[in-house]
Order: structure tokens, then C-alpha cells, then sequence
């Protein structure tokens, strides 16, 4: 569904420091005060344009010349924790041979503490998104600019800690402040109500395109992998289902569809094979004891299963099950699980079409994916009651 002209669309933090830090490049090579820059996303070719709230000329105490360039940041029509939160960027050039980045994270600008993020722990929680697209907006802009130098940035957000209670960073062991967040550099406008109306309707642009199997994913990443592990699939039949798994089944056997397969990373699936039809962070997280419990069933040595159990994510629980020797079982436990559960979701008493619904009629794909897109595990339902389970060579 297409909410242009509907709803606003914001912008994450990491877009926000990457504005900041590109308006202070060009500050401090050219002296220019720009109200708003243009920058590029992490990912593809879209770019922005963001408004910058205010910049402030330094110095360093060694006498060198600093900027502070600051960005209020936007969520659009769906404000989160950071809506209209204040994101800086002060920043510094060196003489240098090649054109360089160096970027750090400061007051008000979380430390990972724990295991099981994409940032390593000690580090500032700026995940590799926002590091990519600030590194490639001050490249840029050096090049734009004919300037060689060592680019100095450090992203600071003045009430960071305060909105961080607001936030899971706790919880996932992430102290001092928010995390610069950003995979796609937009922030969707999306309520619940309207990411299932666009499930909907692009289920009922499958069904009238004469589609009857389609590839369901979380979200925008997700579906660029399981495009690439289901290269024959027409583009149409591929659809963000978000945190909705147990809706978009339902949706799914509504409307006729012969086949549903879900491709999703480790956390999802877990969640799906813990029954959750509903799988957002901030409603459900992973029972990871739960998890732990699966792991000693298929066999995971007991010291192992505790440190699941008192893990801090679901992708460090991955990351221990991957050093025993029961990986391929507890992946496969879990699609097991996941399938059940789909099974049920995809139930519906009566069609759209008027004819009773077959229980049995719709069949179920699972493929578990790493975080680089690698197909780890597949698993399938069929409507003639036979599950089979296969690694991806198979």
C-alpha cells in the first residue's frame, strides 16, 4: 500500500548524525552553512534530504578548528522513543593522506555491554548501518569537495541516557544512552492496523495476478535474501508481513493461496516456534529459557543450555548452539515447532471464495536465514500431512 501524500515518513538517528556530520564537513572545508543536506541511505540508491537544527563553530584545545552541527530528529506519523530527539555530530578534520573516517560515539550515546548485538562489546552502540552511511556521506562529500583529510566524528545525543530508559537498551545490555540505529535510513509510518491492511492487499494483488504461493518476510532486507534464495517466484508474490506471522497466515489461507513460505531471520523464528502470531519487540521477547529447554531436548551439553538461558539475545543463543554440535538439530527443532504453529494460523473456518476451509490444504515453507543471507535450514509442511526437514543443500 502506498501512504504517499497520506502519511509523513521520517528519518532514523543514523540519518540524523550522518546529516550532522556532512554539514560539518562542509562547514570546515568551505565555510558553508546549510540548512539542509542531502545524504544517501545505507542501503540502494534512495537518498534524503534533512533539515538541520543548528551549528555551532568550535575549537579543539589544540587551537584546531572543530564544528557542532546539530538535527532534531523525525518518525513521521509513528513516534517511537527518539521522535524530535536532538542527534549531534562535532567534527574535526586532520591533514592526512587519504580520505578517512573515524567515527565514535559520546555523551548520550549507548556502550554495548553484552553479547548478541551487531556491535561488539566496549563498542558505542552504532550499528553497522549508520557507520556505513556516515562513512559514505563524508567520503562523498570530501570528494565533491576536491579535500583530503582524516574526518573526524562523534555523535553525541544530549538527553541519549534519559530517552534510553524509554527504550530496551537495558535489557539488552546497552548503558549511557540510545543506540544509532538505521538499516534502511527511513523510518515507515506504519501502525499495526495499517501494515495489516497492506498485507492484504498485497495478498489480494497476488491472488489477482493468479498467484497462489507466496514468500513472506519481516521485512525489507529479509525479502532482498529470499528473493535471492527463490529466484523463479515472480516479484509480486514476495510480501512484507512485518511482526504479523499468525495474521498473514490466516490472511494467506483466506484467500485461496496454496502455499505460504516464510523466510526470516533466527530471532523471528524462534518467537514463531514459541507460538507468538505476533512477534514486535516491544510486545514479545524471545523466552530464551524456553529456548534453552529446546536446545537440552535435542541434545545441547547442560552448561550450554544454561548460557542460552541466561543470554542476553537470541542471536547469542545462536552463536552458542554454533559451537556445539547440535546446531543443525536445534535449528531443525525450532522450524519443527514454527510449522505447527503456522498450521494453526492458517486455519480459517470459511474461504473468501464461500467454500469451507480445508485444514490440511495449505502447505508451509520455513527458511531459516543468517543475518548475511545465507539459507541455513529449510523446513516444509505439506497438505498431505507429511513434514520433512532438510539443510539448504538439499
Amino acid at each position: 500500500m502506498n501512504h504517499r501524500g497520506k502519511v509523513r515518513i521520517g528519518f532514523t538517528t543514523g540519518s540524523s548524525a550522518t546529516a550532522a556530520a556532512k554539514a560539518g564537513v562542509l562547514f570546515l572545508v568551505r565555510g558553508e552553512r546549510p540548512k539542509r543536506v542531502g545524504i544517501p541511505c545505507p542501503e540502494g540508491h534512495v537518498r534524503l534530504v534533512v533539515r538541520l537544527e543548528s551549528l555551532e563553530a568550535e575549537t579543539l584545545p589544540t587551537g584546531s578548528p572543530s564544528v557542532r552541527v546539530t538535527v532534531r530528529k523525525q518518525a513521521g506519523d509513528d513516534p517511537d522513543a527518539t521522535h524530535d530527539a536532538v542527534i549531534s555530530a562535532r567534527v574535526h578534520l586532520e591533514p592526512w593522506p587519504r580520505p578517512e573516517v573515524v567515527i565514535r560515539g559520546g555523551n548520550g550515546v549507548g556502550v554495548v555491554t553484552r553479547p548478541g548485538l551487531p556491535v561488539s562489546v566496549g563498542q558505542a552502540a552504532i550499528n553497522p548501518g549508520p557507520l556505513r552511511q556516515i562513512q559514505r556521506a563524508v567520503l562523498e562529500t570530501l570528494e565533491q569537495l576536491g579535500c583530503t583529510a582524516r574526518v573526524h566524528v562523534l555523535v553525541e545525543v544530549p538527553r541519549g541516557e534519559e530517552l534510553a530508559a524509554k527504550t530496551l537498551n537495558s535489557r539488552l545490555g546497552i548503558i549511557g544512552g540510545i543506540s544509532i540505529l538505521g538499516t534502511r535510513g527511513t523510518v515507515k509510518a506504519f501502525s499495526h492496523a495499517a501494515w495489516k491492511e497492506t498485507i492484504i492487499q498485497c495478498l489480494d494483488v497476488a491472488r489477482a495476478e493468479g498467484l497462489d504461493a507466496v514468500a513472506l518476510s519481516t521485512g525489507g532486507r529479509g525479502q532482498r535474501f529470499l528473493e535471492a534464495a527463490l529466484p523463479r517466484l515472480p516479484k509480486t508474490a514476495f510480501i512484507q508481513a512485518g511482526d504479523h506471522p499468525g495474521f498473514a497466515m490466516r490472511q494467506a489461507a483466506l484467500r485461496g493461496m496454496r502455499k505460504v513460505i516464510w523466510g526470516g531471520f533466527w530471532g523471528k523464528l524462534v518467537k514463531m516456534a514459541q507460538g507468538r502470531p505476533q512477534t514486535h519487540a516491544r510486545l514479545f521477547a524471545v523466552d530464551l529459557p524456553d529456548l534453552a529447554n529446546l536446545a537440552a531436548s535435542v541434545g545441547v551439553e547442560p552448561d550450554a543450555a544454561e548460557k542460552i538461558a541466561r543470554g542476553n539475545t537470541a542471536r547469542e543463543a545462536l552463536d552458542i548452539l554454533r559451537g556445539t554440535d547440535h546446531l543443525a538439530a536445534a535449528m531443525r527443532e525450532v522450524l519443527f515447532r514454527a510449522l505447527g504453529h503456522c498450521r494453526v494460523w492458517g486455519r480459517p473456518r470459511r474461504s473468501l471464495r464461500g467454500s469451507l476451509g480445508d485444514r490440511s490444504s495449505v502447505d508451509v515453507e520455513l527458511i531459516l536465514l543468517d543475518y548475511d543471507g545465507q539459507v541455513l535450514h529449510r523446513a516444509e509442511y505439506r497438505g498431505s500431512n507429511s513434514t520433512e526437514s532438510r539443510p539448504p543443500s538439499a
